[in-house]
């Protein structure tokens, strides 16, 4: 078909430009930190059915969760993400006269 280029053609002349490699870096970045938990269970590819039955809950309790908003403790975004077979690390980031201090944060304490 003229006039119509492959995709890998035209990612490649975009990150050909100039900074664009830092410029991609810094979006993909700023996205995953934006990321819902029902997009990284739809990327996962389990259902609702899937992640309650891991974590022992109802199909609908696990719709509560990923409408849930800020109230959701840590503990149970931790459950969470287990269920979809990954692990959760969570960072404290302190602005310092340096830049940017992160600190790891236990997310399970062990017994």
């Amino acid at each position: 078909m003229a006039g119509r280029r492959k995709f890998k053609e035209l990612a490649e002349a975009v990150e050909a430009r100039p900074g664009a490699t830092e410029r991609l870096a810094k979006l993909r970045a700023e996205t995953l930190q934006e990321i819902a938990l029902y997009e990284l269970r739809k990327a996962t590819q389990l259902s609702q059915v899937e992640v309650a039955a891991a974590l022992g809950i109802t199909q609908g309790a696990v719709s509560q969760l990923e409408r849930g908003g800020d109230n959701m403790g840590i503990d149970t975004v931790r459950k969470y993400v287990e269920a979809l077979g990954a692990k959760l690390h969570c960072t404290a980031v302190f602005e310092t006269d340096d830049g940017p201090l992160e600190v790891p944060i236990m997310t399970n304490t062990p017994a």
